[in-house]
């Protein structure tokens, strides 16, 4: 059996241009199976659509498993049905979305015939044995939604979490199916080597679904150093960005896989990343942590204003990030921020609070996004109720994006006038701390991104033109 597993091209080819961690180990574990498979990420190699169709009909998979968040999952809707046709084959779909919607997603998009919620290795390897073999019965496989013969959707029990032992007995990801067994292959591209400590987080923002669960599951501190050393080995990695939810924690844990990177002398051989919060940020942490090998942190501050942190249960407050920053700071490491406009009940003094809290901050790049109600959040259920003040503008998927999308507006606060908030909190960053030349470095970077956006707005601005010529007897 051969299965294809697909990523769809992105709008932002810039933007996070690493592998993705969920479908290495997908193929990872596939492959330990003895399962043929070959991930095709579009949004890696910047491939058009059609480029990616083409390479996947090249493979001429039995199988296609495609992943997909919320805005992505039309797009991956779309590919699915040409392929199901083209090559006669049974879909599947994973990622965030079918993981918020199990049945809805099904019952939206018929060109899916499978989708795996939760946690995917396990469900992913019994499905394929039903596919190849029929040995299993559909309706023990947890973590499964399907459609049967006369169409009907079932929705199985979910899939416990892996534990942290399960974890560690993982193989390691298949990044060889993005670099081949080129050992210089990360240096050649100016890449870094993506990995996780742990699973979960137990933590309840608003905006976030905790795809991965509550409850925090660890690999043990061994372990990881053994991929580290792999990363080192294998890919000749130089660079290692830790994908947890949370990666420094302040905690026992941690301190334990710091000192031993120290121990290791793993900072001479490779430098790394990762995320914390304001509040388990403190000097002696962060000094560890520099010793370690890290060279960046990244952090969610989300807004500039005690009460709405509290109001989205951020559990940080405004003072407790000003600290933090300044410690990461004093230790050398570099810093980029997270920040969301458009919180519950948000208005414009609070908005900005938070545009000019970033620019007092000026850590050395920000984000700032706009509020998205993704499906499995409390963001999502109060906008369908039209709490917080929230008015949603619309439940095509395709608009479900922080930059760019248009899916909600607050009260007060309509939708174009957060737009200008945003482009105002960049201006603001760069203007107020007379970074120009920082300036042009970001928008360079993201000058895809920009212009996908111009070409975006022109499309509208066509369409609507289009729309008045004909109400007015033009065509």
């Amino acid at each position: 059996m051969k299965i294809a597993l697909i990523k769809v091209p992105t709008t932002y080819a810039d933007w996070y241009k690493r592998p993705v961690l969920g479908l290495t180990y997908i193929s990872a574990c596939l492959e330990s199976k003895g399962i043929d498979c070959q991930i095709f990420d579009a949004y890696f190699h910047s491939w058009s659509e059609e480029e990616l169709i083409s390479h996947i009909e090249n493979f001429k998979p039995n199988v296609v498993g495609l992943t997909a968040m919320t805005h992505e999952i039309v797009q991956a809707a779309r590919v699915a049905s040409f392929l199901k046709k083209q090559l006669t084959v049974p879909t599947i779909v994973g990622g965030c979305h079918i993981t918020a919607l199990p049945e809805r997603t099904l019952e939206e998009f018929s060109a899916f015939d499978f989708g795996v919620y939760g946690e995917g290795e396990k469900t992913i390897v019994e499905l394929l044995e039903y596919l190849e073999n029929r040995s299993l019965n559909l309706n023990t496989i947890k973590g499964l939604v399907f459609r049967n013969d006369k169409g009907r959707i079932y929705v199985n029990e979910p899939r416990p979490f892996l534990s942290s032992q399960e974890l560690n007995g993982l193989p390691y990801p298949a990044f060889h199916q993005y670099y081949g067994d080129n050992r210089n292959a990360l240096a050649a591209r100016d890449s870094c080597y993506v990995m996780f400590t742990s699973r979960g987080c137990p933590y309840s923002c608003a905006f976030c679904m905790r795809v991965l669960g509550r409850k925090i599951r660890r690999r043990s501190v061994q372990n990881v150093i053994q991929e580290m050393e792999y990363a080192i080995h294998r890919y000749d990695a130089h660079t290692i960005d830790f994908e947890d939810d949370i990666f420094l924690f302040d905690n026992e844990n941690t301190r334990e896989l710091l000192n031993l990177m120290v121990e290791k002398d793993l900072p001479k051989r490779v430098r790394w990343s990762g995320l914390t919060r304001a509040d388990f940020v403190n000097p002696d942490l962060v000094s560890l942590a520099k010793r370690a090998g890290c060279y960046r942190l990244e952090m969610g501050i989300e807004a500039g204003e005690d009460t709405i942190l509290k109001s989205i249960s951020k559990a940080i407050t405004v003072e407790q990030v000003k600290r933090a920053v300044a410690a990461i700071k004093e230790a050398g490491i570099s810093l980029g921020t997270y920040f969301i406009l458009g919180h519950p009940n948000e208005n414009r003094e609070t908005v900005r609070k938070t545009v000019d809290l970033a620019a007092e901050l000026n850590t050395d790049t920000i984000a700032v996004g706009l509020m998205v109600p993704y499906p499995g959040t409390k963001i999502y259920d109060m906008s369908l109720r039209g709490e917080g003040g929230y008015r949603l503008l619309t439940q095509e998927w395709s608009q479900y994006d922080k930059y760019g999308g248009r899916a909600l507006e607050i009260k007060g606060l309509p939708y174009k006038e957060l737009v200008r908030w945003q482009r105002r909190a960049l201006i603001n960053f760069y203007v107020k701390n007379l970074r120009f030349l920082d300036a042009l470095r970001f928008f360079w970077h993201k000058r895809n991104a920009l212009w996908f956006l111009i070409k975006k707005k022109f499309a509208k601005w066509k369409a609507w033109n289009k729309q008045s010529k004909q109400a007015n007897g033009a065509y």
